[in-house]
């Protein structure tokens, strides 16, 4: 039987390529809508894997091939753009059309023989056993850390013992995905003062998807990501308001002002 590990990038699915890299790959379903740190952390945990575990351990990046109006999309944000129409607490399309789908797709060559499938809940979650996941008849859904009774905190600190805790920024704390819906106001907000490149990602795709509807669509119940933006502008010293300022300082002497 074919093994692999559900791979997200977090905390559980990397505990679980430390644990069972020896004797599984990975698979990381991808919707190209993912920050930049989730695609260095696939390399940096597939090399690692590689060199204490085996030279052949891989993470199979797949992606989606979704279909709308006679069109095939393999990223979420082209996918959104041709619908006009955002995932949401009650439509999460994203997650079963961009992460399960795909990967049930990728199992499907293995149905003749039989596959399992690693899912990253940890002891403290062993309630949520129906996962976030397909559920094919012919694979095997397993909850290894559960099972083991590693807690979160058990997984983190064997990620640190190996020095492979996940240093995330701040707007990364529900997860990879760049303009998810589940991201709190103050998490954009960092988006916006931390990384604007992505962050303008999100705002123009906000932009994008308005129809003729007299209120203003918004991803983030109901400020728009334009209003964060220029919440956090406002917050932040321009050039023109700094140099003033350091070039009539008062001078306290070689420590202070040079």
């Amino acid at each position: 039987m074919k093994q692999f590990i559900s791979f997200s990038g977090g905390v559980e699915s990397s505990t679980m390529c430390v644990l069972f890299g020896n004797k599984a790959d990975a698979i990381f379903s991808d919707t190209g809508f993912e920050h930049k740190e989730i695609y260095d952390r696939l390399d940096l945990v597939e090399k690692w894997v590689q060199e204490f575990h085996r030279k052949d351990f891989k993470i199979y990046c797949i992606k989606a091939q979704q279909k709308y109006d006679g069109i095939v999309y393999d990223n979420l944000i082209d996918y959104i753009k041709a619908k006009k129409y955002y995932p949401g607490f009650q439509r999460r399309f994203c997650t079963k059309e961009f992460k399960i789908k795909p990967i049930d797709n990728f199992l499907e060559q293995f149905k003749d023989k039989g596959v399992e499938l690693m899912i990253g809940l940890n002891a403290d979650e062993i309630d949520q056993r129906t996962g976030n996941h397909g559920n094919k008849k012919f694979v095997n859904y397993s909850y290894p850390l559960a099972d083991n009774g590693l807690s979160r905190y058990a997984c983190i600190a064997i990620l640190k013992k190996f020095d492979l805790y996940p240093q995330f920024p701040p707007y990364m704390q529900r997860g990879g995905c760049i303009g998810c819906y589940y991201k709190s106001k103050k998490e954009y907000e960092a988006m916006a003062l931390l990384n604007p490149e992505e962050f303008k990602i999100v705002e123009d795709l906000e932009n994008d998807i308005q129809d003729k509807r007299e209120d203003f669509f918004s991803i983030h119940q109901g400020i728009r990501m334009k209003q964060i933006r220029e919440s956090v502008e406002n917050m932040l010293f321009k050039p023109e308001d700094i140099y003033p300022v350091v070039n009539n300082a008062t001078r306290c002497g070689v420590f202070c002002n040079r």
